[in-house]
């Protein structure tokens, strides 16, 4: 698996599109938006996720075919409807800004993008994040984190499959979108087994509700398992998260992380 995504970094198919019109429409949170705490001044442009990366290997990049609606700290209940509970999107959207411009919601944006950008044939989702990460700061200050997250799960599980369907819905049938669909499967960002258990959990359920809208699956968890293999599955002394300290890192990945999850949605492009 390391090798074939290795070779399809370098070498991807092209995407097709014109010179006014995009086709690559990324929609995420902090990991798609490329986010990275240790940057002084946040300007969104200071920030490369990995749908930069795949959009610069199929050519998209430079004629700017490819937009990036991704909100750090949006959850899957903030991009249905913007004043819902996020991670920061709110915060961070009205005091730095994002990739691309728009008001409202990243739910309604998306849908008028595909009304009427019938040139759009690639959309990426990456979403459920933050929703785990609300969980954990709900169970922060618990007697037991991992008996207070495993008591609150599946109403987050339930939750996060009741908007995703509602997110793929309207893609699919409002937006009349017919073409390729990747959801990002979350990684772990450590090897403690509650972490793991809960984000599997979490990407199952994604794996169950997509596959009912035809979407393909960019595993980014199996990637970073198998990345981080040789260091007790740990990302951060893989090299895959961003390193804040000699011991230490953030949750979002470092630049090879980034492209690691790139190379997962380049290898399940359509005739791949």
């Amino acid at each position: 698996m390391a090798q074939a995504l290795a070779l399809v970094l370098l070498a991807a198919p092209a995407f097709a599109g014109n010179e006014k019109d995009y086709t690559y429409l990324a929609l995420g949170e902090s990991i798609s938006f490329g986010y990275d705490p240790t940057v002084a001044a946040p300007a969104p442009e200071k920030f490369t996720g990995y749908p930069e990366v795949v959009a610069d290997i199929l050519h998209l990049q430079q004629s700017k075919k490819e937009v990036n609606a991704s909100c750090p700290g949006e959850t899957s209940g903030s991009f249905l409807t913007f004043d819902a509970p996020d991670n920061g999107c709110q915060a961070f959207k009205n005091a730095f800004g994002l990739h691309t411009n728009y008001a409202g919601s990243q739910f309604n944006f998306a849908v008028s993008q595909l009304q009427t950008n019938k040139h759009i044939d690639l959309v990426t989702l990456s979403i459920g994040g933050n929703d785990l990460l609300l969980l954990e700061q709900q169970c922060s200050t618990a007697p037991s984190f991992a008996d207070c997250v495993n008591a609150h799960l599946p109403a987050v599980l339930e939750s996060f499959a009741q908007n995703l369907g509602q997110i793929l819905t309207a893609l699919r049938y409002q937006g009349n979108y017919n073409g390729t669909l990747i959801l990002m499967k979350l990684y772990s960002p450590t090897a403690d087994p509650l972490f793991v258990q809960v984000v599997g959990a979490l990407d199952q359920v994604m794996v169950d509700v997509g596959t009912s809208f035809g979407a393909r699956f960019a595993d980014g968890f199996g990637a970073f398992r198998l990345a981080s293999a040789l260091f007790q599955y740990d990302p951060c002394q893989a090299g895959l998260l961003i390193r804040l300290s000699p011991t230490t890192c953030d949750v979002h990945p470092s630049p090879a992380g980034r492209d690691l999850l790139a190379a997962t949605v380049l290898v399940v492009l359509p005739g791949k």
